[in-house]
């Protein structure tokens, strides 16, 4: 039974109409009748309506028979149900092209006797198709206070899942615009996109926050009734829970930049407040600071969004919370790690994820504008010496390599201890007596002796990565070893001579930058 009306065939097999005769449009028995109107004037085709069965005498169409075959067209432009005729009285029978036309559109054509009352049929009808409307709006109340009361209830997604999957006999999931399931029923039914499923968005605040997808694709009227009344809910359980992470990010977010200003006062109340962020004691806590050249000003951006997908895909994998928040035109990340002894617990067949450094590292290859420094691991209450130590790393191993993305602070640690010596002006006798030479042999020809002699000392005296850091041949790199060892006359197999010459390029390169 179809709830938002009856059939063509089903109104032909009402009582009223035993007398009526089915001329043409046989294809079109299973159009549904919503509406019946009368015509008895020319210009009715502007009032025509889906659904619509038009009972007539023919008197508009007396004496001009045309209008009836464009009738036909004109209900096949709305998808109306069909025309029935008393044909008797003002015309003489039915037209042939109006036969035809309606075989072509699949609209039916009946011949009602010359004793058939319009009010009869009209009211038989009428009657079916509000009953079966009422059987409709009766079952969506009943549906929608349902399903409503599971919201009220704070029942949770997954039961809204389980009664609408039991409501409409199909399996469902409710999936968010990044295809996660966030609940499907059967529980834990994996979701694989089909084109035999059907979908419609779940929408918040104007914002598509997800698709309902169901697997059964043959849906009658209550069932697309019980979908509508499901979409409404599951979007007012998404908002719900939106509300909610909105509130513990606004949280989560006030805390952190907290830390990020300035260093805890007490760290029993810092590991209270981050214990009821869902932050535990345990975990050990790294801070990366991500910048380019054009500041970052929301968590819009391209970057922070796809940091943020990654974030959550690895803190499902690390069973840890991290943190993105966008400060000073920077991103920082608050990366926390499970402690060892709890990680060597895992399974063998479990993926152990790898230092967030190195992961980092992977990851930002194709973000080649950003540049990274990486704090040391501290405790929650540390946070901030690891904030610090992360800005200061991406600034001084960006000034002394700029083709590199990501540094460390243990890389630069020593050299921030020299650069904020306290003796300033016994620092530059000690560098200018070593390597003032190559410094000026530098800036008067347009030389990068003093760069080549940092990068030699930084990779070990690797004449292979020395190359590929300044992407000059190996031979290049080899000739101007050669004459940085005649310039300065130093031996740089002397491990004192090595150390004091990478210090000193190294503080040359950073006052130069």
């Amino acid at each position: 039974m179809n709830l938002r009306g009856l059939t063509v065939r089903e109104m032909l097999n009402l009582p009223v109409m035993k007398n009526a005769k089915l001329i043409s449009g046989e294809q079109g028995l299973d159009r549904i009748v919503q509406y019946i109107d009368i015509w008895e004037v020319p210009d009715i085709g502007s009032w025509l309506r889906e659904g619509e069965m038009v009972l007539t005498a023919g008197y508009p169409a007396r004496d001009n028979p045309s209008l009836l075959t464009e009738m036909i067209e004109q209900l096949a432009n709305v998808n109306g149900a069909g025309i029935a005729i008393k044909p008797e009285r003002f015309i003489s029978q039915i037209p042939q092209e109006m036969i035809e036309k309606s075989n072509l559109y699949h609209i039916p054509v009946i011949q009602l006797p010359l004793s058939a009352a319009y009010i009869d049929i009209t009211y038989n009808v009428m009657e079916q198709i509000l009953n079966r409307q009422a059987v409709l709006l009766k079952r969506s109340e009943e549906v929608n206070k349902a399903l409503t009361g599971l919201v009220l209830n704070n029942k949770g997604i997954q039961v809204v899942a389980d009664s609408v999957s039991k409501l409409i006999d199909s399996s469902i999931w409710i999936v968010d615009k990044g295809g996660a399931v966030l609940a499907s029923s059967p529980e834990g039914n994996p979701y694989v996109p089909s084109g035999n499923h059907r979908q419609w968005e779940v929408n918040v605040d104007n914002k598509m926050l997800g698709k309902f997808v169901v697997e059964k694709r043959e849906l009658d009227e209550l069932d697309l009734m019980l979908i509508e009344q499901a979409r409404l809910v599951f979007s007012l359980e998404l908002m719900r829970e939106k509300i909610a992470y909105d509130t513990e990010s606004r949280l989560r977010g006030t805390f952190f930049e907290e830390l990020i200003l300035n260093p805890p006062a007490d760290e029993r109340i810092t590991a209270s407040k981050g214990l009821q962020l869902g932050l535990s004691p345990d975990w050990l806590w790294e801070v990366a600071v991500i910048e380019a050249d054009e500041p970052f000003y929301n968590e819009d951006a391209p970057i922070a969004e796809a940091i943020q997908s990654y974030l959550s895909e690895e803190s499902a994998a690390r069973k840890v919370r991290p943190q993105l928040q966008i400060h000073g035109g920077k991103i920082v990340l608050f990366l926390p790690s499970v402690p060892t002894a709890d990680t060597e617990k895992r399974p063998d067949n479990k993926r152990r994820p790898l230092p967030w450094g190195e992961e980092l590292q992977r990851w930002l290859k194709p973000w080649d504008t950003v540049r990274v420094g990486m704090g040391r691991q501290a405790p929650l209450f540390e946070a901030n010496r690891s904030y610090n130590e992360a800005r200061t790393a991406v600034s001084i191993g960006f000034r002394l390599n700029q083709r590199r993305q990501l540094f460390t602070y243990a890389e630069v640690e020593m050299l921030q201890m020299l650069l904020n010596s306290s003796d300033s002006a016994w620092l530059g006798r000690f560098v200018d007596e070593r390597i003032g030479k190559l410094a000026e042999h530098d800036q008067a020809n347009g030389t990068n002796y003093v760069s080549t002699l940092y990068h030699y000392l930084a990779t070990g005296g690797s004449l292979n990565e020395t190359s590929n850091r300044m992407f000059i041949h190996r031979n290049s790199v080899n000739y101007r070893i050669d004459r940085i060892k005649s310039m300065t006359g130093l031996d740089l197999n002397s491990a004192q001579s090595r150390f004091e010459l990478y210090l000193c390029s190294a503080y040359q390169l950073l006052k130069r930058a």
